[in-house]
């Protein structure tokens, strides 16, 4: 048997120094503060980050580095504390509350016809649908005749793949385009009792290449000129394509849908949802006149994202 100390065993020096350096990267990347594309990115994954350095920190422990380990799982969890853990102030619910639902529900949901059935039926007043074929035009006919609608007249083809039905009256409709038919957002006003809400709804594009990662960044700075130049109440709801901590999320420090609620409402994983797996890319964002009085996230069957219910008012 050898008589070599553990510590100055070969292959534990071989270990400890691996799990060192993928620690010091995993949090070094979770936190970099700059915002190129990749630096973006690996940013946008600092939950999973985190958890992976995490996992580095409990390793340096077995490998009996306690004073290191609990240096990386203090990072880890003072890192995870704020994204993971939040303290929503409650308030009673008014009666008059504006009760709105958002969706990306996939263009390809083959179970989109049962969803629409059932939506039909359940009580809301705005329902944002994105992600929406032209092919499945037909199964809005149902809506007609009790709700005002964007999307479903439109010639040229659903604007940006979103539809937005009403139950309250919509007195404004504008699509407004940065680039063509390619890049944009709708600007719609709604009539909330006797004061008017204008809402901003967008589906930026995938930052899956610099390319759409660029269009994204310009469509977010689109919005969020839109908003400090609005006078009244707005909201701006949709599958934004970015995380809440990311340097070209425009509202920090606005209310949130998030910052009432943690939650992950796009997983790209099947089977394993969890926020600690997911991405909360879904947002409703309000101004200091709109209050958010409850959330509720929930599975949207056939779709990777969650749907976002939840009741506003207007002070």
């Amino acid at each position: 048997m050898s008589n070599i100390p553990e510590s100055n065993n070969p292959h534990y020096l071989v270990l400890r120094i691996i799990f060192i350096c993928a620690a010091a990267v995993f949090i070094l990347l979770a936190f970099n503060p700059f915002t190129s594309f990749y630096a973006d990115v690996f940013s946008s994954l600092r939950i999973q980050m985190l958890i992976a350095a995490l996992m580095c920190g409990c390793a340096l422990m077995l490998l009996k580095l306690y004073k290191l380990a609990a240096v990386v799982i203090l990072l880890c969890a003072l890192g995870l504390g704020p994204i993971l853990v939040s303290f929503p102030v409650t308030s009673p619910v008014n009666s008059e509350a504006l009760s709105i639902k958002q969706i990306n529900v996939n263009y390809s949901n083959k179970y989109l016809s049962t969803h629409l059935l059932s939506l039909r039926d359940e009580s809301w007043d705005v329902l944002i649908l994105q992600e929406f074929s032209d092919k499945n035009r037909h199964l809005l006919t149902q809506f007609i005749t009790t709700t005002d609608m964007f999307g479903y007249e439109e010639v040229e083809g659903i604007p940006y793949g979103m539809v937005v039905l009403s139950r309250i009256p919509m007195v404004y409709k504008q699509q407004v385009k940065l680039d063509g038919d390619k890049l944009g957002y709708l600007k719609l006003k709604f009539m909330v009792g006797n004061t008017l809400l204008t809402t901003f709804i967008a589906h930026p594009p995938s930052p899956r290449s610099k390319r759409h990662w660029q269009n994204r960044n310009t469509l977010l700075a689109a919005l969020k000129l839109s908003t400090q130049n609005e006078k009244g109440a707005w909201l701006v709801a949709g599958d934004l394509n970015v995380v809440p901590w990311s340097s070209y999320f425009e509202w920090q420090q606005a209310q949130t849908c998030f910052g009432q609620h943690r939650y992950s409402s796009f997983m790209p994983f099947k089977k394993g949802h969890s926020i600690l797996t997911g991405l909360p890319i879904d947002h409703c964002v309000m101004s200091e006149q709109v209050l958010l009085q409850s959330l509720v996230v929930t599975d949207f069957k056939g779709s990777d994202h969650k749907m976002l219910s939840y009741k506003i008012s207007l002070k």
